[in-house]
């Protein structure tokens, strides 16, 4: 069990907190510095107060019960550091690894009822964001806040690869992406139950007019820098970040083909000397940068020997490509599959399925995957990306897993980079087959680097062996509307009922 800390506390809370400890079974002991007013021992934990103001709890190596007893009674005392409850349900969006030069971009959002508020402050308040720790520090607390889950606790966390940190200024995907967290939230909840803290990273128009219209509907909406340290909700948020960028960090670390000269990334950002070390050894070694490298950063420009800065561009993400209906919802808080479209800038037809297309570039004469509008064969370019941070979430039928389509794509197009695959049960069970598992381990490997996110739903083996195909396209269909996904397909039999509920496809 880590330790705790208390800062601010007054001399008279303080003489409080230390008649509590001793007239429990603490025993009192010399101070050890000048800094030092007192300190007694409880159990296996030391209870020190010092000049600044601050109690300090030693972590308690047997986990004994009593010193959370004695924690949850200085909270009570002095009150705890964060903002205390104001509605019924808390809600926290934070990222991190936006400054790192190795490694995602990770957005957290979570949610989690009052009721739990100090259960959480005891998990979450003792630990520190601000410092570097091993990965086994970040999934340690993961683990003990994934216990909350049947409490009410529930997150999401999404990533912006570095390819698109490179090209992009982030701020336009981060107000589209926390806002489809939002709507995903609001479908547990009532909007005016919910107050909302945000680290502000500079959020744009888009994102304060949906604030505002969460305001007019009852929502408390804090916009902060620090919000982390005033805001339980805000500093679980950059837990759970930390803890999904350490895991694709530890994995880059762990893997030889990354390794030069004995060097691997450390901890991935531009002050600590092993990622310095390893970044100039590499580029020495007239090897290409590896995927996570973010080429844009100034680091990697002056080893380079580059002196202009990257100049970057607004992403493409283009509003005038989704159907009215979809962007209307959307800006009220409902994300829904339903009312999703394509509107082709060609030719103008409102598009419930569009086909995916292979295509060299030009310039570049580099293979490039897109969409094609179905009625006048034309690619819709930016469509992609539109849809990735619009939508997010993509089922694949069978015939899609099978034929390995979503992993070539990943080897070198990138389509459906960053999207979560969600695989339905009947589909995990159609494909436990030589190809079908070949892609599964696939795709578990780009998972693992956080390249895409990968969702099992239901159980295959409850799904029986001789399964009328109405009922197969209907669990599949079911699927996507439960996770608000686009559907893949190669069957038109598929596509056309997945139509016919209004689910919007991508046909190959």
């Amino acid at each position: 069990m880590r330790g705790r800390t208390w800062r601010g506390v007054e001399v008279f809370k303080a003489e409080e907190i230390k008649k509590y400890l001793l007239d429990h079974g603490g025993v009192k002991e010399e101070v050890k510095s000048a800094n030092e007013i007192w300190r007694i021992r409880f159990s296996d934990s030391t209870f020190i107060y010092y000049k600044s103001g601050t109690i300090y709890s030693t972590p308690s190596s047997s986990s004994d019960p009593t010193v959370l007893t004695i924690w949850e009674h200085i909270n009570s005392t002095i009150g705890s550091i964060y903002v205390l409850p104001t509605k019924e349900f808390l809600i926290g969006l934070d990222e991190t690894g936006k400054g790192e030069v190795i490694g995602h971009t990770v957005l957290t959002g979570v949610i989690f009822p009052k009721k739990i508020f100090n259960e959480l402050d005891l998990v979450v308040g003792p630990a520190n964001t601000k410092k570097r720790h091993r990965f086994e520090y970040w999934d340690d607390l993961y683990r003990r806040l994934d216990s909350f889950r049947s409490s009410g606790l529930d997150f999401i966390t999404e990533t912006i690869p570095p390819w698109i940190v490179d090209r992009f200024n982030l701020n336009k995907i981060m107000d589209i992406v926390y806002q489809r967290i939002l709507s995903i939230f609001f479908r547990r909840t009532e909007v005016s139950k919910c107050r909302i803290v945000l680290d502000d990273y500079g959020l744009g128009h888009t994102l304060r007019r949906f604030f505002g219209f969460l305001r007019k509907r009852g929502a408390e909406i804090i916009v902060t820098h620090n919000a982390d340290g005033n805001y339980l909700e805000a500093k679980t948020a950059s837990l759970i970040s930390k803890r999904t960028r350490e895991e694709v960090i530890k994995r880059i670390n762990e893997n030889p083909e990354y390794q030069v000269d004995g060097l691997t990334v450390g901890f991935g950002n531009a002050g600590d000397v092993r990622t310095v070390n390893w970044l100039k050894r590499w580029y020495s070694s007239y090897r290409e940068w590896p995927w996570f490298v973010k080429k844009s950063f100034k680091i990697i420009r002056e080893i380079e020997g580059k002196s202009k800065p990257v100049k970057k561009m607004t992403p493409p993400i283009r509003e005038n490509l989704l159907s009215k209906k979809f962007i209307s919802e959307f800006n009220r808080g409902k994300l829904s599959i339903r009312s999703l479209s394509i509107v082709c800038p060609h030719c103008g037809e409102i598009n419930k399925a569009v086909t995916f297309a292979v295509y060299r570039d030009k310039e570049t004469g580099k293979k490039i995957s897109g969409m094609k509008c179905p009625s006048c064969k034309k690619m819709i370019d930016d469509a992609g990306i539109t849809l990735r941070y619009y939508c997010g979430y993509a089922v694949p039928d069978s015939n899609i897993i099978r034929r390995g389509l979503i992993s070539k794509d990943l080897e070198s197009q990138r389509f459906f980079e960053d999207f979560t695959i969600v695989i339905p049960a009947v589909v995990k069970r159609e494909c436990d087959v030589r190809h079908g598992k070949k892609e599964f381990e696939k795709l578990a490997r780009y998972a693992s680097m956080g390249r895409i996110k990968l969702e099992f739903a239901g159980k295959a083996e409850e799904i029986p062996d001789k399964l009328p195909s109405d009922q197969r396209d209907e669990m599949i269909a079911n699927t996507s509307l439960k996770y608000n996904a686009i559907l893949i397909t190669a069957d038109n039999t598929m596509k056309a009922y997945a139509i016919s509920k209004n689910i919007f496809t991508i046909f190959i």
